[in-house]
């Protein structure tokens, strides 16, 4: 037996059953995690390589440059593979750069966004020479001090808050006005005018950023807010600003969480290229994350209890929001659920987490077999804000990682042991 889930066209999904049981990159994962037990997160490093290699060449007719976001998934074997491949990196805390300086990517081909980097934070970039994404007057005020007292001169580029609203989820928009994320265009043109008048003698303005939303569905939004950062990219460079020609486009391709089909980056490049044909005054840059690792990992988690509720039945799982919160911090949040050892459904099903909460729950009707305890499930498209939004609420351990290449398996971090939580405390 060799059947699939639905696909979609937008990206590379290495999960399949074959004779039965659910694989990725063609390994059992029953057999895969049987080694370090559930729940625990696998990815396909092959198939995160093919998802950034897909963008590269979506983008490259129209000089994109494609630089991970390293929020979707941290984990040091993921950046090691994209560094290989030429991907530049986006990051948003110390913690995150510090990972990329230590598998050993370019700092010049990384920028440092985020609304809140503090005076560490700053000076780390500084020290390592990182482009800046600065998102207020302040931010910049604080950048020039750090600078001027590291006789550094730092690459900025200025975070535009476009005012686009994109139809994706309420808590996913990042471009709309009412937004907590970078500056709006007439305080931007003002900042312009600061960098004209040598207010920031340390700081060489390269361009413009912005990030318009998560899942963005379609590329109509995006073009719209590419074309207000274009304004004010022509506004800096009209002013005297030669080197303004840093043009970031941020990130946001969707993909398929639910089964449906979605465009790809292809598409988002086509409707990109008429704004840019003939501007060879900019360089093009993009910073996809969930699009090149959500698809490509899963969550396995095992059956610890069945329930029964009137009209319904209930299974409870050893994984829950303190693993995988997505489904409880976006209700409307879907990722499929499917049995490891593949079955007919026997009809809708609640799957809820051990954690002490009522949110606690990742489906009220899920799809599933009749499973009994010991059976495992998968969820699918979690290799993005999986991990790295886990937490050790209730005193729980968080999952190993487990990264499948080549045809083969390891552990890329191994589960947390209890005495590991308090350690350090007392």
């Amino acid at each position: 037996m060799d059947a699939s889930p639905t696909l979609s066209r937008a990206h590379t999904t290495p999960v399949r059953y074959i004779d039965g049981i659910l694989c990725l990159d063609g390994l059992p994962l029953d057999q895969v995690v049987a080694g370090v037990g559930t729940p625990a997160y696998v990815y396909s490093l092959d198939a995160m390589a093919a998802n950034l290699v897909r963008v590269q060449q979506a983008f490259a007719p129209i000089g994109g440059s494609v630089s991970y976001s390293v929020k979707a998934n941290s984990n040091q074997a993921v950046l090691a593979r994209l560094a290989a491949l030429g991907a530049g990196f986006d990051v948003v805390s110390g913690g995150e750069l510090s990972r990329v300086l230590d598998v050993g990517a370019d700092p010049a081909r990384t920028s440092f966004a985020g609304v809140g980097k503090t005076d560490e934070e700053l000076l780390l970039a500084v020290r390592h020479g990182v482009l800046v994404n600065v998102e207020s007057a302040d931010e910049l005020d604080a950048l020039q001090r750090t600078a001027a007292a590291m006789g550094r001169r730092v690459r900025v580029g200025l975070r535009i808050n476009p005012a686009v609203t994109v139809a994706t989820l309420a808590p996913m928009q990042t471009g709309s006005a009412r937004a907590k994320f970078g500056v709006p265009t007439d305080e931007a043109r003002e900042l312009v005018d600061a960098f004209v008048a040598g207010r920031y003698p340390d700081l060489e303005p390269v361009g413009v950023h912005m990030h318009v939303g998560s899942q963005v569905p379609e590329p109509g939004g995006m073009v719209r807010a590419t074309e207000v950062l274009l304004d004010v990219l022509e506004y800096g460079q009209q002013a005297g600003l030669a080197g303004f020609r840093r043009l970031d486009i941020g990130g946001g391709f969707p993909i398929d969480h639910g089964g449906e089909s979605v465009p790809g980056p292809e598409e988002f490049a086509a409707a990109l290229a008429p704004l840019l044909r003939g501007r060879d005054d900019l360089e093009l840059f993009l910073e996809p994350g969930r699009s090149i690792a959500g698809p490509a990992g899963v969550l396995v988690a095992r059956v610890l209890y069945r329930k029964h509720r009137p009209g319904r039945r209930m299974l409870v799982l050893d994984t829950g929001m303190h693993h995988f919160i997505r489904p409880a911090l976006y209700r409307t949040s879907v990722h499929r659920i499917l049995p490891v050892r593949e079955a007919p459904s026997a009809g809708p099903t609640e799957v809820v987490g051990p954690v002490c909460e009522s949110t606690d729950t990742f489906s009220e009707d899920a799809q599933l077999p009749d499973l009994v305890p010991g059976d495992l499930v998968a969820f699918l498209d979690a290799g993005a804000y999986g991990m790295v939004m886990a937490s050790n609420y209730n005193t729980n351990r968080r999952p190993p990682e487990i990264a499948v290449e080549g045809g083969s398996h390891r552990v890329v971090r191994p589960r947390e042991e209890w005495r590991d939580l308090y350690a350090s405390e007392g």
